[in-house]
């Protein structure tokens, strides 16, 4: 009776339609206002910010929080302090700090993502799948008792990606200028493959809500795939193990993954015994089609002095320019620039999602946890799940990603099941646009979610945490 007293009161009290979507993830918060209208993914996208979620102190000791990091040239040395670990938001003063730039001061916040009234704005905010209930009431008391949202929901970022517009993915009949529809939203069936910068986690949903018991775990992102080319770079070119931001930039300038890694390993071994003749390949390393690998590996990397150059640049391999180079540092001259040779390197690095045995760990590859999530579903369901697979998040952008995912799927699954692995253009804002999405086209479905603040002071943290869990 008393329960149904509260949920009836929950409908009684209004929420406010002005929805701020916070997408807070490890390497990057995504947030701005959703829009009040459906609109296009483009127009949407356009009120979405993309912030750092970290603390960076450089090497003069200099403080930066959030965007004001984008303002430092030299990042030798430069320390990150990030509140996120292993999914889990484990440090809220750190946090706070970020929040209060990016989105509660107006003279450092966007005006994009500047919340002027909290106490008439709904927050939606996203969370990792399987987070401890200790953090997860740490963040709702911050919340609502710091900044006193009127409105707030708390949910898995995946769960989200439901909301988006799928068809033309996953539906070849839809035509390139089909207007978005929220009539057949959230989606039926959709696996989500998150991979992350601190996780990579895989959440079946269904109409929208994750089925728990098959989500799945690994232990591995972008931050891993980082350390790892770090402690390679750092052993066959220059040590750059104080070099963190450097060497993210050179894995997303560098790398791909590979479609047959045999193929691509005695590939790169030959082409270190070729002639020693300018390698003709294109000069973006990034420009690389999802079922193509790199005819020649070898490719020369720029690294940023900190003067002229602030970032690393790709370019083809030219060994003339790498003889002129040595010869001026055994003649003790200057040289202009500071080049590394990469190989096997672009490809060894990303492969460890799909091997992980090969750095000695006991963990599930990636095509290996899908399918063990899949087992774990009705079987009336598992068809339409393997045939609906979106991946999301920064480590989704490596070319050549997705293509290894569908060949490993397709080796493991049923011959008659159809496999479609597929992702959003840009695979980062989906979990943002697909919240933007739901509180702009789905107040019903918000109005059930959202938790309001005199409901949080009347019934408490124990009562919200288990509201959020009830429609989750």
């Amino acid at each position: 009776m008393a329960r149904t007293q509260r949920q009836n009161n929950s409908a009684a009290l209004s929420v406010p339609q002005n929805t701020f979507v916070l997408d807070n993830g490890a390497y990057t918060i995504k947030a701005g206002f959703a829009p009040n209208e459906l609109l296009s993914d483009n127009e949407s996208l356009k009120s979405c910010e993309t912030i750092p979620n970290c603390l960076v102190r450089s090497k003069e000791r200099k403080t930066y929080v959030a965007a004001q990091s984008n303002e430092l040239s030299q990042w030798s040395e430069a320390v990150f302090r990030r509140p996120i670990e292993n999914g889990q938001l484990v440090n809220w003063e750190a946090e706070k700090e970020i929040w209060d730039h990016a989105f509660f001061d107006q003279s450092t916040a966007h005006r994009n993502t500047f919340i002027s009234t909290p106490s008439e704005t709904t927050l939606l905010l996203t969370e990792s799948s399987n987070v401890m209930p200790a953090l997860q009431r740490n963040t709702d008391e911050v919340i609502m008792e710091e900044w006193g949202f009127r409105g707030y929901m708390r949910t898995t970022g995946s769960s989200l990606n439901a909301y988006n517009h799928l068809r033309a993915l996953f539906d070849t009949a839809i035509t390139p200028d089909a207007q978005p529809s929220s009539t057949k939203l959230p989606a039926d069936c959709l696996l989500v493959v998150d991979s992350g910068y601190s996780c990579t986690t895989i959440t079946p949903c269904f109409q929208g809500r994750p089925i728990q018991r098959a989500i799945r775990r690994l232990d591995f992102g972008g931050k891993h795939l980082t350390n790892y080319l770090k402690e390679i770079v750092s052993v066959r070119h220059f040590d750059l193990h104080q070099d963190m931001k450097i060497v993210n930039d050179l894995k997303e300038d560098i790398s791909f993954v590979s479609i047959d890694f045999k193929r691509d390993l005695e590939q790169a071994w030959k082409g270190s015994r070729r002639s020693n003749k300018p390698v003709q390949i294109i000069p973006d390393a990034m420009d690389l089609g999802e079922d193509e690998s790199a005819k020649d590996t070898r490719i020369d990397y720029v690294l940023p002095d900190g003067v002229n150059l602030t970032r690393g640049y790709a370019r083809p391999y030219d060994p003339s320019r790498e003889i002129a180079n040595r010869r001026k540092l055994a003649a003790a001259q200057n040289i202009d620039e500071i080049v590394m040779t990469l190989g096997n390197e672009r490809f060894v690095v990303p492969e460890i999602m799909f091997n992980p045995a090969d750095i000695g760990s006991k963990q599930p590859g990636l095509a290996d946890a899908v399918v063990q999530s899949l087992s774990k579903l009705p079987p009336l369901i598992q068809a339409t799940m393997i045939a609906n697979v979106l991946v999301v998040g920064g480590t989704a952008k490596i070319p050549g990603f997705v293509s290894r995912l569908q060949d490993e799927l397709r080796t493991r699954i049923r011959t008659e099941w159809p496999v479609q692995v597929r992702r959003m253009d840009d695979p980062v804002t989906s979990t943002w646009l697909g919240g933007a999405r739901l509180a702009s086209s789905h107040q019903e479905v918000m109005q059930k979610m959202v938790v309001t603040r005199e409901q949080y002071h009347e019934y408490g943290s124990a009562w919200l945490a288990r509201q959020f869990a009830s429609v989750r």
